[in-house]
């Protein structure tokens, strides 16, 4: 089996400093690993008691098709493993948080599973599954709006509130993320590769040390703003939040986000992100915001 750890440092200008959200490998993320490999394990031998043992009480499984499957209904309908575990499935293991939240991805091909593991006072325990076997977009284009699509939500309101100074603080981070200013590559992290039903390369996400140059509107050109939030739940791990979002594109289909956000030294970057497409969903249309206004 081959295990690929990636180790990420923040450089400071006269020293090294410390970061938070750390992806280099420690007991705890081991401990992780042991636990990831002994879920697959009672999987494959049908061992329902350990499986249930493993899973946290919030547990949630997002299915190739972007279906949200609760805890409960896991158990229920017997769901399996997506990506095997063959000598040729490639391993990654990201620890956040002094390993509070380890994010473990299987990939065998194109098929991708994410697990979120979290650490509870009875050790870890699965949070969430998000899977995804990667295809060709369906050849339909996104319909593009012929008037500006402003950013309200996310970038100003979203349909959730932040309870804890860690939710707040990287529900701040995401909205600078994407309120179109250039500060999206400033808080990517180093280990974020965003793997979408229709990735089919997957390739390191930009990141930058400061904000990037913003692309002046051509004449005729019409603004899109980021794809809102309709569904947000976090869990606050201190200097990490996990993350699952619902969220539609405009003139395409929702899809589920799953995330980690870490803290590095007051500022927060995304750490893992995975966009499951719902295959059900109908594309998401907007209207121009004079006929929304006076809706309201």
């Amino acid at each position: 089996m081959k295990r690929y750890i990636a180790v990420a440092f923040m450089l400071c200008v006269a020293s090294i400093g410390f970061v938070a959200a750390q992806s280099k490998p420690a007991a705890t993320d081991d401990a992780a690993l042991k636990a990831d490999r002994a879920l697959a394990a009672a999987y494959e031998k049908g061992d329902n008691a350990a499986v249930n043992k493993l899973l946290d009480s919030d547990f949630t499984w997002i299915d190739t098709d972007g279906i949200m499957w609760e805890r409960p209904d896991v158990l229920r309908a017997g769901l399996k493993p997506l990506v095997p575990m063959t000598a040729d499935t490639k391993i990654t293991e990201h620890g956040y948080a002094n390993g509070k939240v380890v994010w473990i991805q299987d990939n065998l091909g194109n098929k991708f599973a994410a697990h979120t593991w979290v650490m509870r006072p009875g050790g870890y325990r699965l949070l969430q599954t998000n899977e995804i076997a990667t295809r060709p977009p369906d050849g339909v284009p996104n319909e593009r709006a012929t008037y500006d699509i402003p950013c309200i939500n996310p970038c100003k309101e979203v349909p959730y509130k932040p309870i804890s100074a860690s939710e707040k603080a990287a529900l701040f981070a995401w909205q600078d993320q994407e309120g179109g200013a250039g500060m999206h590559d400033m808080h990517m992290g180093d280990n974020v590769v965003v793997i979408s039903s229709t990735t089919t390369t997957p390739r390191p996400s930009p990141t930058a040390t400061a904000p990037t140059p913003v692309t002046p509107r051509k004449p005729g050109q019409f603004i899109t703003g980021a794809a809102p939030a309709l569904w947000v739940r976090t869990w606050d791990f201190g200097d990490a939040v996990v993350a699952i979002m619902l969220q539609p594109t405009y003139g395409g289909k929702a899809y589920w986000s799953s995330r980690v956000y870490g803290n590095h030294n007051g500022f927060w970057k995304m750490e893992e992100s995975y966009h499951t497409t719902i295959q059900a969903s109908p594309r998401m249309t907007a209207l121009p915001m004079n006929v929304q206004q006076s809706a309201n």
